[in-house]
């Protein structure tokens, strides 16, 4: 009785297909083409940058409305903070200190994710290259002008074909975001 009074029993459904949800987002973050050839820092903030930067581009297409758009926001939000937790500690943070370089990974992927939202209708495009230097290329001087285009180009690409896809028949065989390489080849 007092399980099921205190602790709601999940969706196995939702669960499983944000495990995959999320794997897919830390696949395509750890993609080496952005960091061999799109000069992205291929450090704990680089990937950290790119995970956020992919769960935006699925989260934007969750309807807030929708009960089930919901869970699966909660549910990718907590499998998410799991991995950072779970990285923290593999990198040598101690116990005492996980919970503060959560707390600050916390404030960063809060905005960054307002950031992108700002950048999710077509009007605040012209802006997207700002927004792609101060976070994905924040601790890298003198960026070459190019690779934020082409990043640029992936992010808008991304959406469009995101909003294409259908989140809920994702499975382990078909990936949701699409080939970096197209964008390396043309640069």
């Amino acid at each position: 009785f007092l399980n099921k009074m205190f602790f709601k029993k999940k969706n196995k459904e939702i669960v499983e297909l944000c495990i995959t949800l999320y794997s897919f987002i830390v696949k395509q973050a750890r993609t080496k083409e952005f960091y061999l050839n799109l000069k992205i820092p291929d450090t704990i903030d680089g990937r950290f940058e790119l995970i956020i930067l992919h769960f935006f581009l699925l989260e934007r297409t969750l309807d807030k409305e929708i009960k089930k758009d919901q869970l699966i926001y909660k549910e990718l939000l907590e499998i998410m903070y799991k991995d950072f937790d779970m990285s923290l500690r593999e990198i040598g943070v101690g116990d005492l200190s996980v919970g503060k370089k959560i707390y600050q990974m916390t404030e960063a992927f809060s905005g960054r994710l307002f950031a992108y939202r700002k950048l999710n209708n077509k009007k605040n495009f012209g802006s997207m290259g700002t927004v792609i230097k101060r976070n994905i290329y924040g601790t890298t001087q003198n960026i070459d002008s190019k690779y934020v285009e082409i990043v640029k180009s992936y992010i808008i690409d991304s959406m469009e074909y995101i909003d294409k896809s259908s989140i809920y028949e994702v499975s382990e065989n078909n990936s949701i975001f699409i080939d970096l390489n197209r964008y390396i080849i043309n640069k």
